[in-house]
């Protein structure tokens, strides 16, 4: 998400978008990660630890991430409608579906492991308020086409059912009798 958020500032002014240097106290960044670690706990111990995989048993890895992403999404809106514009919370939306695809991604290739969740969403809370000027020129339009450009290159990748079988990984074959494993 760090990157996501550079790649978005670099975009912005490709656009030709007026941007200030970026500022941001390094010494509010340790900070920002205990707060939003916090919350990103309470949040993934939900929709992580206990919904996910009930979902991944009866559909794919893909359709869980829609759904998950979309309930999520729909979770924020209210409260991203009192500060912000619609078309921000428009943005916001699509791009928060990408950010749970790629938490189901990272949930499914570490072993299951709902801290590898919690410290991604920590990431995006920290990148996206950190991104020039504590996230006043955030643009979640921008980042959310970065985020589901990675979205779509996992799916393809990993594949839809599991998200979880890179494609182009070279079966492993045994030293004893060469017979793949």
């Amino acid at each position: 998400m760090p990157l996501n958020m550079v790649l978005s500032y670099g975009v912005m002014l490709l656009l030709g978008r007026s941007l200030p240097e970026p500022f941001l106290s390094l010494q509010l960044i340790p900070i920002f990660f205990v707060i939003f670690f916090l919350a990103a706990a309470c949040e993934e111990v939900g929709w992580t630890g206990y919904v996910t995989d009930p979902l991944q048993n009866r559909w794919s890895a893909l359709t869980t991430s829609l759904i998950l992403g979309s309930i999520w999404a729909i979770w924020h809106v209210i409260p991203e409608l009192q500060a912000n514009p619609p078309a921000w919370v428009a943005g916001q939306f699509f791009s928060t579906i990408g950010v749970r695809l790629l938490i189901v991604w990272l949930y499914n290739n570490t072993g299951k492991s709902v801290f590898a969740a919690i410290l991604f969403h920590d990431m995006v809370n920290v990148s996206e308020f950190s991104f020039p000027n504590y996230g006043s020129y955030y643009a979640p339009a921008i980042s959310g086409a970065i985020t589901a450009v990675i979205a779509v290159i996992v799916t393809f990748l990993w594949g839809p059912k599991t998200l979880a079988r890179y494609r182009f990984a070279r079966p492993r074959v045994s030293t004893e009798d060469d017979t793949p494993v």
